[in-house]
């Protein structure tokens, strides 16, 4: 038989050996674990991105109430130093008063010490007088 290929020769028969099968076997394998892998990490990286969202909401959310309970705070306090000046007032306004008090008490006292001594002098002056008048009647003008 006279060959058709003119001297050209075939191409190797495609052989599966069994390293070839290992080494399709093992990319495959690569190529399904790196798939797996990617899913699983923009999975991952999708959640967190999604905590992170809600955490920092909440964090919002939270500094928003922290701000409101010490804007209230901050309101009562303004009104509690109201108040505690408004006792400070009243605190000098009552040693004031005691002060009057004690001052008025001393002028009372010494308005009575005069008072007395007046009494006193009264007597005698009354006395001076009935003598006067006792001793105007003896004797005739």
């Amino acid at each position: 038989m006279e060959d058709k290929t003119m001297g050209i020769s075939r191409a190797p028969k495609l052989e599966w050996n069994l390293n070839t099968l290992l080494q399709l076997v093992s990319l495959a394998t690569l190529l399904a674990t790196g798939i797996y892998v990617w899913a699983n990490t923009t999975r991952d990286v999708e959640e967190l991105q999604r905590w992170r969202m809600g955490h920092e909401q909440y964090h919002k959310e939270r500094l928003a109430e922290v701000k409101s309970v010490e804007g209230r705070t901050e309101e009562r306090f303004r009104s509690i130093e109201s108040e505690v000046r408004k006792i400070d007032n009243l605190t000098y306004r009552i040693a004031a008063a005691e002060q009057t008090t004690a001052t008025t008490s001393a002028a009372i006292k010494d308005l009575q010490s005069l008072v007395s001594a007046q009494s006193g002098d009264i007597k005698v002056i009354r006395e001076i007088l009935q003598r006067l008048e006792a001793g105007q009647r003896r004797s005739p003008p």
